[in-house]
């Protein structure tokens, strides 16, 4: 993938022209999104594949739009209206994929270009995500749904020989690092994924931990949707550092390597310090532990 930021301006250009605003519309809970993927990073999201160190089917980030601003068509139309065709170095398919589910709040979004294109922080996916594939007559498919972080991706069609079938759920994250949504329930600590429905999320248990009462059993995990006004405290948290110059997030860390996200869009920086572009204007990579330095937590308060 290339860091020329050309792409980045071809991208945005391209969807705000389908609807054109002064500035980015408010999201609210129940705002539906859609998030165009990598070729390469749907057999790894439906087979539930983890690349240490450049991606894990659990996570998501980069541009995204409101579902409402891009009209729906063929792959080869939506290719087009996405400004994809301009990309240097985007794939060629004759189906489109998509990521769709619920913006649950504005704080993971920010909206750089002051149009219909948001940046997606780095979050774990909202429970209830769905994955379509469209084809180029425009015929739509749902083909998995995440479940939630204990569960991972379920097929919803024929998946064919490849990554795609390599791991059946659940497959669950087990990051070495705590971060993302934590939530405070009754006095307990869990774990939060946005979703399934908007105004909720979905609380786990932390490992080592006794279930709570009324949690429900799925696949031998152990989960319960809850609204967030219930919730005595919802936090977005992340572990924020500079590493050779660029603002990036610890995502995890062993004995000898971390792995930082990129926070910042300097595309080509990134890339000369030895970072991969993961997916599309998304940074990631592994570094000696040694250079992490000063490591500093950051929790922001997150309400529907």
């Amino acid at each position: 993938m290339t860091t020329d930021p050309a792409g980045s301006a071809a991208f945005v250009s391209a969807v705000s022209a389908q609807h054109p605003s002064p500035a980015a519309p408010a999201l609210l809970p129940d705002t539906p999104m859609q998030k165009v993927v990598l070729p390469g990073l749907v057999d790894l999201m439906l087979g539930n594949v983890t690349v240490p160190g450049r991606f894990d089917p659990h996570r998501v980030a980069g541009f995204v739009t409101r579902l409402e601003d891009v009209p729906s068509g063929s792959a080869s139309v939506l290719t087009k209206r996405y400004g994809l065709d301009q990309v240097p170095g985007w794939p060629s398919c004759a189906d489109l994929h998509v990521l769709r589910f619920y913006a649950h709040s504005p704080v993971p979004f920010i909206a750089p270009f002051e149009r219909n294109v948001y940046q997606m922080e780095l979050l774990e996916f909202p429970a209830g995500t769905e994955l379509w594939r469209i084809d180029d007559h425009g015929t739509e498919q749902r083909i998995a749904a995440y479940l939630h972080r204990q569960i991972g991706w379920v097929g919803t069609a024929p998946v064919v020989l490849g990554p795609g079938r390599w791991n059946q759920p659940p497959v669950p994250l087990r990051p070495s690092v705590r971060r993302g949504l934590v939530a405070s329930y009754q006095g307990g600590d869990f774990d939060a994924d946005f979703g399934p429905r908007p105004g909720e999320v979905t609380l786990h248990p932390l490992p080592g931990h006794a279930v709570p009462e009324g949690f429900l059993e799925h696949a031998g995990t152990y989960a319960q949707a809850v609204s967030v006004s219930d919730l005595d405290e919802l936090v977005l948290l992340r572990w924020r550092l500079t590493w050779q110059g660029l603002p990036v997030e610890l995502i995890e860390s062993g004995p000898n390597q971390a792995v930082v996200h990129y926070l910042g869009d300097d595309g080509q920086h990134a890339s000369d310090v030895g970072l991969a572009e993961v997916d599309y204007r998304v940074w990631r990579g592994s570094i000696p532990r040694n250079e992490l330095g000063d490591v500093q937590q950051e929790r922001v308060p997150v309400s529907d």
